[in-house]
């Protein structure tokens, strides 16, 4: 989708219809395999996450409240590198998952066939090197500037009036009023194409599941 020829509100409501249907994902994961498997409670933790973090961002943004909706881009991105770390870590799908529900770090495992931990900072390079996918370091680093405190929130909260007097209006309250508007375009922007490659990490596992137990995945799209 060409999200550029969107509104704010229409990427909002494109956020809202993803969520219904990451939901609707869980009903198919049943659907290929009843029994299930370990990382099936992994993914369905991650995309639970995701659509919590997901509705809160909305709302929040529907409530002139960009700074705290800006940093919850940032925490769907750590579900998407978690998401992508199971792929590319030194253990299987269901071993990763059995070792992060007992408590172990994802940071402190390595990156299949090398010593290299898992941190953040590899995780966004290695995905970052997938066709499509350059933008997670750029939007992880940009997340970051929101997570702490730093040069985006002193500009959030301030307007410069007269560049010759120097005059700055400053303002505490419950609004955004300072952000550009192309700024919370572009956070509504960015948040659904990091929604659409969680849920495309999650169709990844499911074509893996449906191929394992010979499920025609096809039968899905009419579900």
């Amino acid at each position: 989708m060409q999200y550029e020829k969107l509104t704010k509100e229409e990427l909002l409501i494109e956020i809202d219809n993803k969520s219904k249907a990451i939901i609707n994902m869980g009903k198919q994961l049943a659907m290929i395999n009843p029994k299930g498997e370990v990382f099936d409670i992994f993914l369905i933790a991650s995309l639970n996450r995701t659509v919590n973090i997901s509705k809160a961002y909305t709302s929040l943004i529907r409530d002139n409240n960009f700074l705290a909706a800006a940093p919850l881009i940032r925490i769907n991105i750590d579900t998407l590198l978690r998401l992508y770390a199971s792929i590319i870590s030194e253990y299987d799908r269901n071993t990763f998952a059995t070792k992060v529900i007992a408590g172990e770090l994802i940071k402190k495992m390595k990156l299949n066939g090398s010593n290299e931990k898992l941190s953040d900072f590899t995780l966004y390079t290695e995905i970052s090197k997938v066709e499509n996918m350059e933008w997670v370091s750029k939007i992880y680093k940009v997340g970051n500037s929101y997570v702490h405190l730093e040069k985006s929130h002193i500009f959030s909260a301030s307007k410069i009036v007269d560049n010759k007097e120097s005059l700055i209006n400053m303002s505490i309250g419950f609004h955004d009023s300072f952000i550009p508007e192309n700024e919370k375009f572009g956070s509504a922007y960015w948040m659904n194409k990091t929604i659409d490659s969680i849920i495309h990490q999650a169709q990844i596992w499911m074509y893996e599941k449906a191929k394992k137990t010979g499920f025609d995945i096809e039968k899905l799209n009419n579900f």
